[in-house]
């Protein structure tokens, strides 16, 4: 299981600020695919030391070439190796021959392809270890660093728009498994105003994988924003290590991880070699570090525009203004529905607005209605007005008016100067916009969207990592040295918190009518070794209070036993208290990605009847505790149900924290059920894999 190394991703300076690049293969032809990273570096002024290896040209693209990697006057930084999958391997040895400390590998037909490449891949890591130099590829477009002007990609991308095809140098960074579609973020970045520092494919990810440049962007000074498109998270562990990097350095991810489902998985095997994850792990430990997920591109690029704004708000409530009843209904049924808050508006601050504008109602969102279509000192004015309210966020649509003449000039002046009176508020606008107003907008520090509803769900996303934002931070858990018996199992759970009963068998009837001598009710349950699911057998009988109740229960869990020795050899009838309160699943997990996880969903059968079944990686605080809670169906049932009385939430919680401190000391095992109760938490059932 790999764990990040410092050391290591920090060697990604040299990816994207080297002092000195080797480019084996460049070409004198700047449009071929050897060519294109010379070019580019030269176009976008890096500063470094480039050095063109070339066995036929003497100069290259107008610098000194040299006929092998071995006839360069010092080590350079970086290699660039451009040239087809078959040339790779000795290209590489010669770049690491030379002392170079990271190779990029463009060429494909490894391990992505079959068995046959991921060996030839294999060898590639060998080479690069031997030599002490780390490697971003095979099969991937390079690096871009528009912060440094150091470009080592064959993508096409600057040619789009006449050859006008480069972004703005701005403060999100880009990490893609998929050179493709990193190109297209790149792209869709550019054509809404929003500037790039840093941008990297990592491919098959042989070595250099998303996980280090999420660890490196996060220590970035170039880097504000992350954005990352995964197919592979099979590297769980040093995956949630580089996520709360960025978390600690209020550096919020935006991430479009695909390969959801198990078709999605077998696709991204033959694309980049990546593996399939269980995605709602990947769901809810994204929820937990506070990374935004996106569901789709635009999705992406749309967070990154609420993410790149001025402020990230950790308070629900929101002012918002629109000039359009319709736009105000949108607002509020996304805020609803995702969680945010429309606080009431003062009846003073109101009073002062109608006197600018009969027609505004008197409610959150504010409705400028039609004076605002034509009049852009009311428009502006009340948009003003929602900025000077207490929430942290104001939202405002103003649908097509930035593209009518006669008001485009009264409200882009206005507009423009929002964020200087209020630099620690997020100022969100959903407008029909021209691309270099938006682009003008961007750069004034508001986040600019399309649409109400979509703007109104990214704010939602982006409070969510806010809140995150105010966690300690907290380093994930490895494996550790855990329980190897029972006894000790239940003595680790005991001390977080948790009563754990211990079933006692019964031989006759008559042993089990005794128990009730000392409880007024128990349960009855057929035990055997490897028996996991009592209810598949109808093996529990529960709330017996009467003796020949007891009887009953006791002559059909016996007959069921009888039945079921073949599978189980010992299988036994066993009895226990029978407790009241509400039935959670509580459960550890040592998951083969992601190292020690604990897991919490409704008890009984209707954890898996309704998938309902939460994750997160220790340790972790009361707060995410708390939210865990919050997140299951059964949660309502915990302040009473239908004459039930409420149970204690707080102790749960505690319980939870406690138990993320010790889950890397224990085996995989499952509380189910788990009942919570006024006062104790009682474990009725418990499995154990040792």
């Amino acid at each position: 299981m790999q764990e990040l190394d410092k050391s290591e991703f920090g060697k990604l300076e040299m990816c994207f600020r080297p002092k000195s690049a080797a480019i084996i293969g460049a070409s004198t032809n700047p449009m071929k695919f050897g060519g294109r990273a010379l070019k580019f570096c030269l176009e976008r002024g890096y500063e470094g030391r480039l050095y063109p290896v070339n066995a036929h040209n003497e100069i290259v693209q107008g610098i000194e070439a040299y006929r092998s990697i071995s006839d360069l006057p010092e080590a350079p930084d970086i290699a660039v190796i451009a040239v087809p999958a078959a040339s790779v391997r000795e290209n590489l040895i010669a770049a690491g021959e030379r002392g170079a400390s990271v190779a990029i590998v463009y060429g494909a037909q490894f391990a992505e392809s079959g068995a046959e490449g991921r060996l030839r891949q294999d060898e590639l890591l060998r080479i690069a270890k031997d030599h002490g130099m780390r490697m971003i590829g095979p099969n991937c477009m390079g690096v871009i660093s528009l912060a440094s002007g150091f470009v080592a990609s064959f993508t096409s991308a600057p040619e789009h728009h006449g050859g006008n095809g480069w972004p703005a140098a701005g403060d999100i960074s880009v990490a893609s498994q998929s050179g493709a579609v990193g190109i297209q973020i790149f792209a869709q970045l550019r054509d809404r105003g929003l500037g790039l520092a840093n941008w990297i494919s990592t491919g098959n990810q042989a070595d250099i994988d998303i996980c280090d440049a999420i660890a490196f962007y996060a220590g970035d000074p170039a880097t504000k924003t992350i954005a990352v498109y995964m197919e592979d998270a099979s590297r769980g562990l040093k995956l949630v290590q580089a996520l709360e990097l960025a978390r600690q350095s209020r550096k919020p991810v935006v991430a479009l991880k695909v390969g959801t489902t198990p078709q999605g998985g077998e696709a991204a095997t033959g694309h980049t070699a990546s593996v399939y994850v269980e995605d709602r792990v990947v769901e809810d430990l994204f929820r937990q570090f506070g990374v935004l997920r996106a569901g789709s591109i635009n999705e992406m690029i749309d967070l990154v525009a609420a993410c790149n704004a001025r402020a990230i708000p950790s308070s629900p409530e929101i002012a918002a203004v629109s000039v359009s009843g319709g736009g105000a209904v949108m607002i509020s049924d996304a805020a609803a529905k995702n969680g945010l808050e429309l606080p009431e508006y003062p009846v003073d601050a109101l009073a002062d607005l109608k006197e600018a504008n009969s027609f505004v109602n008197d409610r959150n969102p504010i409705d400028i209605s039609a004076p605002s279509m034509s009049n852009m000192e009311i428009t502006g004015g009340h948009l003003k007005w929602g900025l000077e309210r207490d929430p942290q966020t104001m939202l405002g649509y103003i649908s097509h008016v930035p593209l009518v003449p006669r008001t485009r000039d009264g409200i882009m002046s206005q507009m423009l100067t929002f964020q200087e009176g209020h630099p620690d508020k997020l100022i969100a606008i959903a407008a029909n916009l021209e691309s270099g107003d938006r682009a003008d907008l961007v750069r004034s520090g508001i986040a600019v969207f399309d649409d109400p509803t979509v703007m109104t769900e990214a704010v939602a996303k982006l409070v969510r990592t806010g809140k995150s934002f105010e966690n300690p931070s907290t380093a994930p858990l490895p494996p550790g040295d855990q329980a190897e018996s029972l006894d000790k199992v239940i003595d680790i759970l005991r001390e977080t918190g948790i009563e754990v009963l211990t079933d006692a068998p019964v031989k006759s009837a008559e042993e089990a009518v005794s128990a009730l001598e000392d409880h007024e009710t128990i349960v009855l349950k057929l035990t055997a070794t490897g028996l996991k699911h009592r209810t598949e057998l109808d093996g529990v009988r529960s709330n017996l209070s009467v003796p020949a109740a007891v009887e009953a229960a006791y002559g059909d869990l016996a007959k069921l036993a009888e039945e079921h020795t073949g599978n189980w050899p010992d299988i036994h009838v066993t009895w226990c208290p029978h407790i009241d309160g509400v039935e959670v699943l509580l459960a550890a997990r040592n998951d083969p990605h992601f190292g020690p996880l604990v897991m919490l969903g409704s008890g009984g059968t209707l954890c898996e009847l309704l998938d309902d079944l939460k994750y997160r990686k220790p340790p972790f605080g009361e707060g995410e505790a708390r939210a865990m809670i919050r997140e299951i169906r059964a949660e309502r049932m915990l302040d009473g149900w239908r004459g039930a009385g409420p149970v204690n939430r707080d102790a749960l919680a505690r319980v939870l924290v406690r138990m993320s401190e010790v889950t890397d000391q224990l085996p995989s095992l499952e509380i189910n059920p788990l009942f919570v109760t006024a006062d104790r938490l009682v474990a009725a059932d418990l499995v154990v894999d040792l």
